[in-house]
Formats: structure tokens, C-alpha cells, sequence
């Protein structure tokens, strides 16, 4: 993988955040209100088990012989039986009703079984081959998705002949490869819906949340206008996860072009403890080496971001680091109120942040590094009772 990287001033990002996207191409299509065939299980009453008994004892049954068991009235024993033979439990005739071969069965589990048919919105990721069900309410926002532009086109992997769509979704069912389907969804309804050969490519940016059992959710923000953004959010994105992670973890080696320098993770951000030659060479690149920082990760299709610290890893480094935020501290002051006793304060303080010997870093030093660091107001302001001692 070829990576570039960036470092840059501290951002403020999701607290709760495992992966910060800067950017990402990401191939995306809303497949809205998809038909589905859904399965689910109607309890039965006990007046409804009794006649389903007696139709199997009996064979047939009639609203008459319950009505004699039971003193309910017949005209409303035969509303009984008319809805449990839609639930084709019982069929009738001009003779009575008979029991189907579902009856046993639903008297054995109290509860009869129904199909019905819903819409779900599923998210298809062209990227990694998933299909995603969302929940309600991110269905209704899904389909602005189609109204954004997008940033290019990716191709649709496929097996050969799965170009309906019913036809890949039923596959995906039968091997419980849609995350978040609602368990009593069992097919797709048939449609002529097919597949396209490509997929849109959206520009996206967000950050990704790990739940407690491991599961991914993805933020997404996609501009679908010159000022208008959607939020879209990916639940089980654990392979999108993924490639930003393995992004994120180049950050091991986003040091070692300066020179020695050892990198760790805690969490989310990383730390870089810099040699001599890696202080003095991030020093050069303006790197500001005693505060927190960022860096952003740029890789073939996403770009990622992540906290980083910077920590001397010998005396030479410390007195690089030092220098770094005397002249910081310096430059931050304002020119009027500047003067020699403060220099030689902030020398003292810096000394002692980076645990130098007393003359590790001189008022000389820091005043050469303002020089070469083109802050001629501050030298001039430090200079002036020395050049213009009568003033």
C-alpha cells in the first residue's frame, strides 16, 4: 500500500471515535423499499385449538357441534372458522370444515404460522460485496444518496447469473449474509430489478464507532449540494472499518523519514519519541514537537486522521524540543510588553519542561532561533534598551 502523509495542527474529532475519516470513495447504491416476503406467527386462542381438535377428531366439524360443547353461538363459531381457514388451517365446504395438514403443527406450537409481504431499504457496498438492511428511519433519508453527485464508478463484483436483484438478495438470505435483516424476513419478492455493471462512487467523510459487541457503525457525511450535506449511517461496516484501520495503523512508520524514532498506539492517537536527528529534522519541517498534533493518512481512496504526540528520546533531542518552545513562548508575546527578564524566564521554564541541565539551553540559544526563525520584531523588541539604552 503507497501512503502519504501529512502532519498537521490537532483537530477536534468524535470522542468516541475508533477511526476518523478525512476522506473516502466509497461505492454505494440505495435499493429502497425492496418487497419482502416475511414470516411471522399469529398465537392461537383456546376455543381456536378446541375447534382445530375437533376438526381432526371429527372430520369434519360444524359450528352446530361446538355450539353444543361450548354454548357460544354458532354464527360466531363460524367467524372463528373462517379466519382460521385463512390462516389455512381448516378448509371448508357445503359439509362442514376439515383439518389441513397445517392444523397439527400449529396446534402443536399454540400459534399459527402467516406470511406477509414489507419493503425493506437495503444499502448495497459495491466496495466489499455487502448488503446492508437499515433500520426505518435511515431508509427514508437513504434515498437522497441518489441525488448527490458522485466522484466516479466502481465495478459490481458478481457471480455468474445473479444479474436480477431478487435473485442475489434470496442468495445473500439463504447464507444469513445481510446484516440487519429483520429475522422474519425469509425471501425477497420476484421483481425485474437487475443489477447495474458499475456502481456510484460517493466522497465521504465521518468517523466510525465500535459497540460492545464488536459490531462497526459508520458516520458518514456526503455533500449532495453546494451547501447541503447527508448523514448517512452504515451499520455493520466492519469491513469499511477495516481498510480505514489498516490505514490508520501506517501511522507506525509516518516518523521514520525524519530519522530514529519509535512509534506506540494508546487508543487512538500515537506517540513518536524522536531521536536527535528525527527532532532536528521535525523541527525543520515546522513540526510543533511539544504540543498535540494530527496526521493525516492519504491512501489510494481514503485519507485518515489521527492524534499524535511528539517526545524527545535523548538530551540532544530535549534541547531541540526546548529551543522549540522557548521560541513558541516568545513569539506568542506581544512585542510592547517583551523584554530580557522574560526571555530569560521562559529560557529557564523551558530548560526545566525538558529536563535539562542548567546550561542545556542558553538565553543566546533561543535568541539565534528567533533570528533564524524570522521573528525580527521580537529580537528587535529584546534588543532595544541594549541598541537604545537612553529610550
Amino acid at each position: 500500500m503507497t501512503v502519504r502523509f501529512e502532519f498537521h495542527a490537532a483537530r477536534q474529532t468524535d470522542t468516541k471515535a475508533t477511526v476518523v475519516v478525512q476522506e473516502s470513495l466509497i461505492g454505494l447504491d440505495v435499493w429502497p423499499d425492496v418487497p419482502m416476503i416475511s414470516k411471522f406467527e399469529e398465537d392461537l386462542t383456546a376455543i381456536d385449538r378446541l375447534i382445530l381438535e375437533a376438526a381432526i377428531a371429527l372430520d369434519p366439524v360444524h359450528a352446530a357441534d361446538i355450539e353444543e360443547i361450548t354454548g357460544i353461538p354458532a354464527e360466531a363459531v363460524d367467524g372463528i372458522i373462517s379466519r382460521l381457514g385463512s390462516l389455512g388451517l381448516l378448509q371448508t365446504d357445503g359439509y362442514g370444515a376439515v383439518a389441513t395438514d397445517y392444523a397439527q403443527p400449529a396446534l402443536d406450537q399454540a400459534a399459527a404460522v402467516r406470511l406477509r409481504q414489507t419493503q425493506v431499504t437495503l444499502l448495497y457496498l459495491a466496495d466489499t460485496d455487502e448488503i446492508v438492511a437499515l433500520s426505518p428511519n435511515a431508509g427514508r433519508r437513504a434515498p437522497r444518496l441518489h441525488n448527490a453527485k458522485s466522484a466516479g464508478f466502481v465495478d459490481v463484483p458478481r457471480g455468474t447469473g445473479l444479474t436480477s436483484q431478487h435473485i442475489l438478495i434470496a442468495e445473500r438470505i439463504a447464507r444469513q449474509a445481510i446484516r440487519g435483516l429483520p429475522k422474519d424476513i425469509v425471501s425477497p419478492v420476484a421483481t425485474e430489478t437487475l443489477i447495474a455493471d458499475v456502481c456510484k462512487q460517493f466522497r465521504c467523510s465521518g468517523y466510525v464507532r465500535v459497540s460492545a459487541d464488536g459490531t462497526s457503525r459508520a458516520y458518514l457525511k456526503i455533500e449532495i449540494g453546494p451547501s447541503k450535506r447527508l448523514t448517512l449511517q452504515i451499520p455493520f461496516a466492519n469491513q469499511l472499518a477495516s481498510r480505514w484501520e489498516d490505514l490508520a495503523q501506517q501511522a507506525d512508520s509516518a516518523a521514520d523519514a525524519w530519522g530514529p524514532a519509535v512509534a506506540t498506539r494508546t487508543g487512538g492517537r500515537w506517540r513518536y519519541e524522536l531521536g536527535q536527528e528525527a527532532a532536528a529534522s521535525a523541527a525543520a519541517d515546522r513540526i510543533r514537537l511539544g504540543h498535540p498534533g494530527g496526521l493525516l493518512i492519504h491512501g489510494e481512496r481514503d485519507v485518515v486522521y489521527v492524534d499524535v504526540e511528539f517526545v524527545p528520546g535523548d538530551e540532544h533531542a530535549s534541547r531541540i524540543f526546548a529551543l522549540q518552545h522557548a521560541v513558541a513562548e516568545v513569539s506568542a508575546r506581544s512585542v510592547a510588553n517583551i523584554d530580557s527578564g522574560q526571555l530569560a524566564a521562559i529560557t529557564a521554564a523551558s530548560t526545566e519542561r525538558y529536563g535539562l541541565p542548567p546550561d542545556g539551553l542558553t538565553v543566546a540559544d533561543v535568541r539565534s532561533a528567533l533570528w533564524t526563525g524570522q521573528h525580527y520584531q521580537h529580537v528587535y523588541a529584546l534588543r532595544r534598551k541594549e541598541d537604545f539604552p537612553g529610550e
